[in-house]
């Protein structure tokens, strides 16, 4: 066996082994394998299918690739797992077809309303206003003609707004004389009556008080998102805002389903700012460790700086091309985001910040660049989304060792919009500059978001290789990265962003057995096909975690 195919000299036979098909270890050096022999979880041994042979014991699982391929397991770099399960399991999806109309919305928010006795609360997900035909939001008057007893509250598709019917702003106390919280606003007829929409972190006054969020309900919508990600080849997931949906009660639930063995994802958290007790006194706590494991740990905290582009609440350098004289809004004022930045810094924090307009990831950059030493404090800052960043603003972060996690999936899912209506082509062409953070420097990982767009990475793969909107044109091409990066942004390079690329990402011997197994290699088919590639199997740890249903079992030679 080849120095690179050894592990470790081992005497004792393998727990489990996988063979016979292509090994893309995503290594520095790219090496590809044939095999791979695991114990303990960990990977001992790379090799051809004849050297890895020699470790299989009576007891080892083996699982026959069948000519495919097997890649490290993918890690997701931004999700919001509580939130997708939620989804998941909600009475309304407001996004799927045929959703093209408002009235198509209400019949599905009737539907839920004649399954639930009078009061009970009716939730739904997804809508995008920018897609609808009456080209506007529901109103609570759409939602109380089809529910006037019933409170309804239905999310965005960004996350970033709801709209609630008359019964549901009752239920929480908003009325005319509501003021707009700080960072939100409460949309107004010209009576001044709630129409109600509520933008940012008005939409809190709502979500924060919905029943259905206990630990146990969370508990149940993680295990939701579990599933899922397993299906899609993810081993690990960095939830970026842990608190955002149920509070405190979120990160209980993800403390139970760990210690009760219930999560088989392996789970980073970004801990939403508000929940860090003394971080408003500019007094933080320190990181509490206790909990820390291989399959949930506390790595940081998120803050939210501004809003969404397609709501037109992400903060601007320059106006929106649909209404110019609009530029956003910060949800955290740049001094107080500074503030808070430095204080997590000091008291041991990796912080991960939202920005996704320009304004606002100057105001990100400046707080990072505050922190002293010109490469940073070692703590590996983040951006998240960063989606109309600069190329003067990429030099910034590459000068502080600023790390960028990219929203890539807007490229498909919200690119022709940015092009026609909220950016325009020179700022749409270079949302997600990946080519240039590359030639720069920048440790970036990938990410879909979820629920905010679906979940697989072989689509975000895809989205940076081919740079294709909706209607099938190709936005920024000089922005696109090869597969072989691409790649690397869902798995070792996204692992850096939490501190783990010596624990997973790529395999290779002493790192996790965490693998995802494709239909075929995506560094040889035709870039078109990556996103039709399937994930045939997905394993953790040496154990399967998830097959698809015709892809043969591990075995033992027993």
């Amino acid at each position: 066996m080849e120095d690179f195919a050894r592990g470790a000299e081992n005497d004792r036979a393998a727990d489990f082994v996988a063979l016979g098909g292509t090994v893309l270890t995503l290594d520095r050096a790219g090496r590809r394998a044939g095999a791979l022999a695991a114990k303990a979880g960990r990977i001992i041994a790379i090799g051809t299918d004849r050297e890895i042979a020699e470790l299989i014991g009576p007891d080892t699982r083996v699982l026959d690739l069948g000519g495919r391929t097997a890649i490290p397991g993918f890690v997701e770099s931004h999700n919001h797992p509580a939130f997708f399960g939620m989804t998941l399991a909600a009475p309304v999806d407001a996004g799927s077809p045929p959703n093209d109309t408002i009235d198509d919305i209400a019949g599905r928010v009737a539907q839920a309303v004649s399954d639930r006795g009078p009061g009970e609360w009716v939730r739904g997900f997804r809508y995008d206003d920018t897609l609808l035909a009456d080209r506007r939001h529901p109103a609570r008057s759409d939602l109380d003609a089809v529910s006037p007893r019933n409170p309804v509250v239905l999310t965005h598709v960004s996350g970033h707004f709801c709209v609630a019917n008359s019964a549901a702003l009752r239920e929480v106390g908003i009325t005319a004389t509501t003021p707009d919280p700080p960072g939100g606003h409460i949309a107004r007829d010209e009576r001044g009556e709630p129409t109600g929409l509520l933008v940012e972190t008005a939409a809190f006054l709502v979500t924060s008080r919905l029943p259905g969020q206990s630990a146990d309900d969370l508990a149940d919508a993680l295990r939701l998102a579990d599933a899922e990600y397993l299906a899609n080849g993810i081993t690990s997931v960095h939830d970026t805002g842990i608190g955002l949906i149920g509070g405190s009660a979120e990160l209980e639930a993800y403390r139970t389903l760990w210690r009760t063995g219930g999560l088989r994802t392996r789970i980073r958290g970004y801990l939403f700012d508000g929940l860090v007790p003394g971080l408003a006194e500019g007094r933080p706590e320190r990181p509490d460790l206790v909990d820390a494991g291989d399959r949930f740990a506390l790595t940081g905290v998120k803050i939210i700086a501004d809003g969404s582009i397609q709501g037109r609440t992400g903060c601007l350098a320059e106006g929106y091309t649909c209404d110019p004289g609009e530029h956003g809004m910060m949800l955290v004022e740049p001094a107080d985001l500074g503030q808070r930045i430095a204080a997590l810094d000091a008291a041991g924090w990796q912080v991960a910040v939202h920005g996704n307009g320009d304004a606002a990831i100057d105001a990100i950059i400046d707080g990072y660049s505050r922190l002293g030493a010109p490469d940073g404090t070692g703590r590996r800052h983040r951006i998240e989304h960063c989606q109309t960043v600069r190329e003067d603003q990429l030099d910034r972060m590459a000068a502080h060792d600023v790390l960028a996690s990219f929203f890539i999936k807007h490229v498909y899912y919200w690119g022709d919009r940015h092009h026609d209506t909220f950016l325009g082509p020179e700022r749409a062409r270079r949302i997600s500059p990946l080519a240039s953070a590359r030639k720069r420097g920048i440790h970036f990982g990938l990410h879909s978001d979820t629920p905010v767009t679906p979940v697989p990475p072989l689509e975000g793969i895809w989205c940076a290789v081919r740079r294709t909107t909706r209607e099938g044109v190709v936005l920024g091409p000089e922005q696109a990265i090869d597969v072989d990066a691409a790649l690397r942004g869902y798995t070792i390079d996204a692992a850096y962003l939490a501190g783990e690329e010596d624990l997973k990402g790529s395999l290779e011997a002493g790192k996790l057995a965490d693998l995802a197994v494709l239909s075929d290699d995506p560094t040889t088919v035709d870039p078109d096909r990556l996103r039709s590639l399937r994930v045939e199997a997905t394993v953790s740890g040496g154990e399967i975690a998830w097959r698809h249903a015709s892809f043969p079992d591990a075995r033992s030679p027993r």
